[in-house]
């Protein structure tokens, strides 16, 4: 099982961080309004960054339809229209807040401009940030709590294959009695539907801290091992490779319980996030298409 950080997660990461690098750029040259300014006629550059951005926008109003209707089951694979359905959604604000020069209706602030487009331009940045927000949600229930409690097993499969944290277990017994009563207080914890956010808590604090002293009992009895049988200094590397390789499974192990105990949260955060999410669409597709009138027709 691959231990290290999830590609995923790093390429999504890195991908939020240059978009808003971009876009922290992007004020000092566009606010200036030397480089172009928006509507100053059909066809500018201000205007097609808009156009660009609204159609992302649209664009990514395709996957609810992908997801909902049956007419679609077939055109790609759901993951992959999430994946640009996330991408279109971050990048199709950034294009229009270039569009937008950083010139926004604020009131006592800024009061020049447009309120419209300051209702569109708010409501988009809400729903973009409200969509990155519930992708983290999602993460944490897409699985779904057999699927977390079947990884729990596998990771504690592997573990019980290495030696090491075997005689880790039999140098300090009282970790595992800690790790024995947290892997059963978790097992219960997942089974039930109403674990709160106190136990949500709880559980995240524990799964630090027995991460934490695991790995350093781990790492003196390794050590202990090596000053007993005079490692050399290449035996001596290949033991910190290997503890490494042991201390990412501990922790993945105690990460795993952790979110199948927390899954039911989550699933009701997810609930949450949803009712808030849906209405900000529509106050962001209603205001973009009232922004689009007003600019062709007044």
């Amino acid at each position: 099982m691959e231990t290290g950080t999830p590609p995923v997660k790093v390429r999504w990461m890195f991908f939020i961080g240059l978009v808003g690098a971009i876009t922290v750029a992007g004020y000092f040259v566009l606010y200036p309004q030397t480089l172009f300014k928006p509507g100053a006629k059909l066809f500018d550059l201000g205007y097609n960054l808009g156009l660009a951005g609204g159609l992302m926008m649209l664009a990514m109003l395709l996957y609810p339809l992908r997801k909902r209707v049956k007419r679609f089951n077939n055109v790609g694979s759901l993951p992959n229209w999430f994946k640009w359905h996330m991408v279109l959604g971050i990048l199709g604000p950034m294009i229009i807040i270039f569009h937008s020069t950083y010139h926004v209706y604020i009131p006592y602030f800024h009061p020049t401009g447009s309120p419209n487009s300051a209702i569109a331009m708010f409501s988009m940045l809400l729903v973009s940030g409200s969509g990155t927000f519930g992708r983290f949600f999602y993460t944490k229930i897409h699985l779904g709590l057999y699927g977390r409690q079947a990884t729990v097993n596998d990771l504690r499969a592997e573990l019980e294959k290495s030696g090491d944290v075997e005689s880790l277990f039999s140098f300090a017994p009282d970790v595992d009695k800690s790790l024995t009563k947290f892997s059963l207080r978790a097992e219960e914890y997942a089974r039930r539907s109403d674990v709160g956010f106190i136990p949500y808590l709880t559980i995240g604090f524990q799964t630090s801290f027995l991460t934490w002293l695991l790995s350093r009992r781990l790492h003196n009895v390794m050590l202990k091992n090596a000053l007993q049988n005079n490692f050399t200094s290449s035996q001596r590397a290949d033991m910190e490779e290997s503890f490494l390789k042991y201390k990412k499974q501990i922790a993945y192990y105690f990460m795993a319980q952790r979110d199948a105990v927390q899954f039911h949260t989550y699933e009701r955060m997810f609930s949450w996030w949803h009712i808030l999410h849906i209405p900000l669409v529509y106050l962001m597709v209603f205001s973009g298409f009232y922004h689009v009138y007003a600019v062709h027709f007044y």
